[in-house]
Order: structure tokens, then sequence, then C-alpha cells
């Protein structure tokens, strides 16, 4: 009789209400878990972060240390920089035909150029005018009041969609950008608040991503059966559910560090649902959180990884290498790794162990190679079910022509991606390039569609005659070709871009509240001048993940570039690792959550929500970020003082 686990036995017995049964075996119902089974682990890890940060600063901050002479001297040296900046002579028409908005191949100014304190000045004008405009002093109490109320209904309502009308994500995050768009021209008309420019907010760069990475997808997937795509799938595939799990884990990790988690997230949420349906799983959440997670937990090993990663580097005042900021981030990043596939398999050992009766025969299982007899049984179906197979799916394993070519022009688009090329630019090119190639193959390659009508005993019927009124007959007129615009291009999801649109809009009206910036302030108290150092930096990171799930990773990124203009590459790892994982804490964390959940709602299967992930969500990504922040602040490489403010000379 297969067992399964305890805590999320709700969402079994709800996925099998669409998902075929495994086995002709009869099943007990799943008795419902309580809230404490449910919910215990994730209780016990949040009240344990308070604990372990009320012992470490005190219940009051009463034990957050002084600063010491160095922080001293550091924080004199950024206030002087800054005036220094603000007192030197500039020309606005200069930057303009710079382009102050681009930072690139700016940090090293020679003598000649300005040097250091030009590329300050030039720097110092792209975080004050470029990411971030502080307005909040022009709101009034009420516009600031309502403006979050506004932002935080909308986030309750994108958590749980389904409590509410059934619209779906992406029609509440853009109705609840038009009416945060609606609402400030009122509070302007009235006197409560500033002029809100939405686009402006509209960071488009992750939308052109998006629609390149999907474009690339679908084209993968639909160019040819057999092809890459299911290649691909085949290698994910094995008929012992924790091989497979494991096997989804190993390459969301590698994938996302080497191409951006959104990327990996994007291509494979498909192929993870259609391992599911093959093997007819009860429950699919494990396998989706396998994929998200990972994802999540893999890209903040390299800064190409995620977004946020990309603009800490480009924000970032010191020099920061793609070496550097990968030999920080090892540790941290497979302690990260092994403890949420840990939980993972210890949440859902019922699914992934069918048949096991404790921790202890897991363990067996995977180490020594110990089957139980249900995992028998589903070696033998799948093995039953590739021996069945025709001898055409047979013989359809080989590489053809149109499979290597994809790999060709994948493994450029990998080149590019690595080499720094513009990502949005490469991916809707490797797009287009696999658009036109497909148009091609089906106007000169693909047999013609035949379109023959048969008796009722089989027999094809002769084509029917058309003659006009002087019983001339009509010829008939050449077939009109089908278009990309009318197949493939209408599977490109864009209700996933207005989604990310309504969020942009959401979050940048709540940023311009100043709400935010001042729970960072007031939250981190006597410890905002020393953010990073033992023991400041636990209860700075708990902040960062709060405000990453709250107000999304990268705004709180720009607010911190802003705030600390001259932050240490030490200090921006803290932030990367914190505001990565924080990912993973709610449906909302980030953006390779809602991906997956929408791309797997696209094919039917719900069973990634927001009440569903957080019970496990939560307690690993607590344990995962106190892991890993320990280990980076004990061993990293990067600098905690600044080279070009000069705190290293001392």
């Amino acid at each position: 009789m297969l067992t399964m686990s305890p805590l999320y036995a709700d969402d079994v017995e709800c996925s099998r209400a669409t998902a075929p049964a495994a086995t002709n075996e009869p099943r007990t119902p799943a008795s419902k878990p309580s809230f404490l089974r449910k919910w215990g682990p994730a209780l016990v890890a949040i009240a344990g972060v308070i604990a372990v940060n009320a012992l470490l600063l005190g219940p009051t901050g009463s034990r957050v240390p002084s600063l010491s002479a160095r922080q001293l001297a550091a924080k004199s040296m950024r206030e002087e920089r800054t005036q220094a900046v603000l007192d030197m002579d500039w020309d606005h028409e200069a930057d303009l035909k710079r382009g102050v908005s681009n930072m690139s191949g700016s940090r090293h100014l020679s003598e000649a150029d300005g040097g250091v304190m030009e590329y300050t000045r030039r720097r110092h004008r792209y975080l004050g005018e470029y990411v971030h405009v502080d307005v909040s002093d022009q709101f009034s109490l009420f516009g600031k009041i309502s403006i979050s109320l506004i932002y935080f209904a909308f986030w309750v309502f994108l958590m749980f969609p389904n409590w509410f009308l059934p619209i779906g994500r992406p029609g509440i995050a853009l109705g609840g950008g038009l009416c945060m768009v609606v609402f400030r021209f009122i509070l302007l008309q009235i006197g409560h608040g500033p002029a809100f420019d939405a686009a402006k907010v509209i960071i488009l760069e992750p939308l052109f991503l998006l629609f390149g990475l999907m474009l690339t997808t679908i084209y993968l997937e639909k160019m040819e059966r057999g092809g890459l795509f299911d290649k691909l799938r085949d290698s994910l595939d094995d008929p012992v559910n924790w091989k497979r799990s494991a096997k989804i884990m190993a390459m969301s990790t590698i994938g996302s560090a080497a191409v951006m988690n959104d990327s990996v997230v994007l291509i494979f949420s498909g192929v993870v649902v259609d391992l599911c349906v093959r093997h007819k799983v009860a429950n699919s959440l494990p396998y989706l959180l396998s994929l998200a997670t990972t994802a999540n937990t893999g890209s903040a090993l390299t800064m190409t990884g995620n977004p946020q990663n990309i603009l800490i580097v480009s924000l970032a005042y010191d020099d920061i290498s793609w070496m550097e900021f990968l030999s920080n981030m090892v540790l941290p990043v497979c302690a990260a790794s092994i403890i949420n596939a840990v939980m993972l398999f210890v949440y859902y050992s019922g699914e992934l162990f069918p048949g096991s009766s404790g921790f202890l025969e897991c363990f067996g299982i995977v180490f020594s190679g110990n089957r139980t007899p249900e995992m028998l049984a589903q070696e033998h179906a799948y093995h039953a079910r590739n021996v069945a197979k025709t001898d055409d799916e047979a013989g359809s394993t080989g590489w053809s022509i149109w499979s290597k070519i994809q790999i060709v022009i994948i493994t450029l688009f990998l080149i590019c991606f690595a080499s720094g090329l513009d990502v949005c630019v490469t991916s809707i090119c490797a797009g287009a390039i696999l658009m036109v190639l497909a148009a091609w193959k089906r106007q000169h390659y693909d047999p013609k569609p035949e379109i023959v009508e048969y008796d009722a005993e089989g027999n094809a019927l002769p084509p029917k005659k058309m003659y006009d009124m002087d019983g001339n007959e009509i010829e008939p007129e050449e077939e009109e070709l089908v278009t990309e615009s009318e197949t493939t291009l209408t599977e490109v999801d864009y209700g996933l871009l207005m989604l990310f649109i309504g969020q942009f809009i959401l979050i940048g009206s709540f940023d311009d509240t100043g709400v935010p910036q001042a729970f960072f302030n007031a939250a981190m108290g006597g410890c905002a001048e020393q953010m990073t150092s033992v023991p400041c930096v636990y209860w700075f990171v708990l902040v960062v993940t709060i405000l990453s799930n709250v107000a999304s990773n990268v705004p709180v990124v720009q607010m911190l570039a802003a705030t600390f203009p001259y932050a240490t590459p030490y200090d921006w790892m803290q932030v990367s690792f914190s505001a990565t994982i924080a990912g993973n804490l709610t449906m909302l964390g980030s953006a390779a959550n809602m991906i997956v959940a929408f791309q797997a709602a696209k094919v039917g299967d719900r069973t990634f929500t927001s009440e569903r992930h957080a019970p496990f969500g939560i307690p690993s990504t607590i344990l995962s970020l106190y892991a890993g922040t320990f280990l980076l602040s004990m061993v990293h490489f990067s600098p905690e003082c600044s080279i070009k403010l000069g705190e290293c000379e001392e």
C-alpha cells in the first residue's frame, strides 16, 4: 500500500481528482492534517529565527555592538566622498551625450578623465536620478497609508487568487496596477501625493527576456516530435521517484547558475509536468518544488544567475569579478542546496519513497540502493512501457538534422549569454532564428497535410468538384499558407507578461511612499552602519528576506544601492545571497516561482499554490538562509572594505 507524507495528505488527495491512479489498488482517503501538523515546522523555524536574533542582539537591540574605529573612519570617509562629489562641477550636456544611465565601461577612468572621483560622480547621478527618486516627502500621511493598503490588498489577492473571484494572477496584477495609476492620479489632484510615472517603473529588460525565452522554448518544443525537447525530457526520466526528483534538482541548480533561473524554469516547467503525467504521480508538488526551489538556490552561485545579481554587479561601487562572485558563493550555495534537498525528501518521503516505513529506511534507499516492493513495481511498469513501444517510436531515438541545428543554435545562445552579451537581445534573436527555421521546415520539408474524406467502409472518396452557374468546373484555389502568427506565436504566454507589468506598477508606487525604506531603517536600528558584521548580519539578512517577499528583490537591491552607495563587495555578497534565497520563502518571493505555477497551470496542473508552497518554503528557506549566511561570514574572499574609497589602505 502506497504511503504518503501526512503533512501534505490534502495536496495528494486534491491532485488525485485530476491525475489517474498509478495502480488499480484501492486507496483509502487521506485524513486532512491538523493546523499544527501542517504549519508546525514553519512556526518552529520562525520562532527559532526570533530566538537567535534576540539572543545575539537582545530583545530590544541592547546588545548591538558600538561602531569600531575602522567603521567610524569608513563612515567619515563615505560622508566626505559624497560631499566632495556634490561640490564637483559637471556638464549636463556632456552627461546626456555620454549616456549617464549607461555605467558600463566607466569603472576605470584615467586620471585625465577624472579618475575615481569622476566615476563616483557619474555613479552618484546614476543612483540618484535613474534608479530611484525619493519622493516620499511629497506624500501626506493619508497618501502613504492608502497606497500601502492598496498594495497589500493586491499582494494578498496574488498570494491566494483562488480565495476570491476566479480572475487569475495576470488579471489581478494588471487590475491592481491600473487601480494604483488611477488612485495616484486622484491623490495628485487632491494634493496628497506627487505625480506617478507608471511607464518609468515598468522594467522592460525582464519583459524582453521573458518574451525571448518563451519564444525559444516554444520552438524547441514544437519544431519536431522526438527532437531536442523530448530528448531533454527523457534524460530527466527515471522509474524511481526520488532519483527523478534528484535529477530535476541537479539540472535546475546547474542550469540556473549558468543561464539564469527564469530561463531554466520556463523551459523545464512543462517537462516536469509531462514527467508527472507520464508516471501518473498522485502529487506533482514535490517535483515542481524540486524545480523552483533549486532554480532560486542555484542562481545565487554566479553573477548571471538572476536579475538581482546582475543589478548588484552593475551598481556596486567596487569591481566584482565573475570568479570572485563564484568563489564566495560556492560554500553557502552548496549548503543551501543540501538542506533544501534533504528537507524535500523528508517532507515528501511518502511520495518520493513509496512503501518506506521511516527516515532510516529512506536513508538506506538513497545510499545503499535498497528498494521497497512499491518501488520495484514502479520499475517493472516503467520497463514494461518501454518494451511496449512500437518500432517507429524506438527508431526515433537518433539525432535528426533538425535536432542538430537546434543544438548548434542553443550552444551559440549559451556562449553569447555567458560572454556577457545583452541577455534580452540574445534570447529574442535565438527565438527569431528558430521561428524562421521552423517556418522554412514546415513549408519546404514537412509533408503537406492531405484532406481526404472516407466513406463508411473506409474507402477514400474522390475530391468534390464545384461548378459555376453555366456548368463550368471551378478550379480549386491554392491552399492558403498557415503563418507563424496564426500558430506558434499564439502560444506565447502574454498573460505572464501582463502579470509582471502589473506587479512592476504596484511595487513602483509602493516604493515611492518610502514605506519599505522606513521599514528597513527602523528594523535595522543600530545595525544600519554595520549590517554585515556579526551579529548584525543575521538580523540584516532576515530584514532583506522579508522586504524581498513584500517589495520584490530587485527594488530592494536598488533601494540598498541608493541608501548605502559605498557598500563593500562583501556587503553585496550577503545581500545577493539573502535576496536570492528569499525567493523560496513565499510564492511571490521570486519570478521563478510565478513562472513555474503559471506554466504548470497552463497544462492543467494547479497543485503549485501559495498555501501549499509556504509550509515547506518557510522552514527550508530559513534554514538555508542562516546556514549559508554563517558560512559566508566565516569564509569569504571579497574584501570587507571599499578599495575605491580607500578604506583598505588603512
